[in-house]
């Protein structure tokens, strides 16, 4: 999937703008308010798709939050308690570093 180009989007808008005063200089309404509903249309597909872009980071600062949280959660003085009550120092590193890789 690629990203929607803002540039290449404002182009796009400015062409179909051009264009419709050229249809209108000649009279050709139809083709103008075609071409004016169609731009329409992308320009509110565009403010959709940012309006989803800035919804979609908060949702990734949200994952990253609680899964920080988590982290440490599993790290925590009650998960090494766990670890002495059990006596497992190999199965207790391995979810350590487990854990630990998912802090990139």
């Amino acid at each position: 999937m690629r990203n929607i180009n803002s540039i290449k989007h404002a182009e796009l808008i400015h062409l179909i703008r051009e264009m419709g005063i050229l249809f209108k200089e000649k009279a050709m309404l139809s083709e103008e308010d075609a071409l004016q509903n169609h731009g329409d249309n992308l320009n509110n597909l565009h403010q959709e798709y940012l309006q989803t872009i800035v919804h979609l980071e908060k949702i990734i600062e949200e994952y990253n939050a609680e899964s920080r949280i988590i982290r440490h959660l599993l790290l925590s003085k009650p998960f090494r308690k766990l670890k002495l009550k059990n006596k497992q120092p190999d199965k207790f590193r391995l979810l350590v570093s487990q854990v630990n890789s998912f802090a990139s």
